[in-house]
């Protein structure tokens, strides 16, 4: 009589011969490691981003640089407040890392702090503009609904759906205006960092 097997047993079969790639696994790791460092260098500003990348191997080096890189890319995105620009000293600090010309760096990061304080400048002017625009339309809505509860009733532009879709229509071609030109920045950082 055969011996009847799980699937576990043939799937282990199956597989016995298959190796996994070690050098794909320590890209993979060194990567990571990259993508911690930015994270280690916000909870600690005394942390030596210098010190730990010439800590990995030169083969290793690469890969780190790579996935720091990319957790800069992916902090670099449109400030909602003015608080928002204070990352940009972070991103200033590994930049000059992984770049041979500091100087340039300090140069284009000062152009996207002006870049992000200009759109928050329009985005406030735009939300603004929206709402001394729209305050016709509400008053006309408040009058209603008091008409219909007999009763007083207040409402902020806010609260109201129609300007609220109004309102992010207009902010989201405002962000997509600005995401081109920021995604010109990140291609000129990533060549900057040779990578």
């Amino acid at each position: 009589m055969a011996e009847i097997k799980s699937a576990l047993e043939i799937a282990l079969e199956k597989t016995r011969d298959i190796q996994g790639d070690p050098e794909a696994v320590r890209k993979h790791e060194a990567r990571n490691e990259g993508r911690k460092m930015l994270a280690t260098l916000r909870k600690d500003p005394d942390f030596q981003l210098k010190k730990a990348l010439k800590a990995f191997p030169k083969n290793e080096l690469v890969w780190v640089k790579e996935g720091l890189f990319e957790a800069v890319r992916s902090n670099l995105v449109l400030p909602q407040e003015e608080r928002d620009l204070a990352r940009l000293d972070e991103l200033a600090t590994v930049m000059k890392e992984l770049s041979r010309d500091r100087s340039m760096v300090d140069a284009i990061l000062q152009q996207v702090r002006e870049f992000f304080s200009r759109y928050l400048q329009d985005r406030n002017q735009l939300i603004e503009g929206l709402t001394e625009q729209y305050g016709p339309r509400l008053k006309q809505r408040e009058q209603q609904l008091s008409q219909q509860y007999g009763r007083p009733v207040r409402l902020e532009a806010s609260q109201d759906p129609e300007f609220a879709k109004l309102l992010q229509d207009h902010l989201g071609n405002l962000q997509e205006q600005y995401q081109r030109a920021l995604g010109e920045v990140e291609t000129h950082l990533r060549s900057m960092a040779g990578i």
